[in-house]
């Protein structure tokens, strides 16, 4: 009875062993890679105060750039939605959250578009990407969709 028993216990402890190491060698967070490449904004969308897209506006012309730096995991945004110059960095933590935002913008009389971009980029919380875009998450305000240039 006690060999049938150290037999099962044995089983069991060895299945949990080989899930365990399965486990391990599966990609890990700080080992995925981020988007390479420059990706330019083409889209804002906020939210309304359920939290679905209320409101959607096209820059066919901006030139504002988002870029991943795979070394030091960060991001960084520079460039103009419409009128205003804007730059920024972010760290980048597993499960593409976005960390300690700095945006910085010019001086200048900022248009609508622009100050609803960078209070996205301010409140920028995760990114997703998919394809050739990049869809970076605003808390609760809505988000900025950046396309891969050539």
């Amino acid at each position: 009875m006690k060999t049938n028993f150290l037999v099962a216990l044995l089983a069991v402890a060895s299945t949990f062993a080989a899930c365990k190491k399965d486990n391990n060698n599966g990609p890990q967070p700080e080992d995925t890679k981020l988007p390479s490449g420059q990706y330019r904004l083409i889209e804002s969308v906020q939210y309304d105060q359920s939290g679905k897209d209320s409101a959607s506006v096209k820059f066919p012309v901006s030139n504002l750039s988002l870029t991943f730096d795979q070394d030091k995991k960060t991001a960084a945004v520079t460039g103009k939605p419409e009128g205003v110059q804007v730059t920024g960095t972010y760290n980048v933590n597993p499960a593409n959250a976005l960390t300690d935002a700095v945006i910085k913008t010019t001086k200048i009389a900022a248009s609508p578009n622009d100050l609803l971009v960078v209070g996205l980029l301010e409140k920028g919380e995760t990114f997703e990407a998919k394809g050739g875009t990049v869809t970076l998450m605003a808390k609760d305000k809505g988000r900025l969709v950046f396309s891969m240039q050539k």
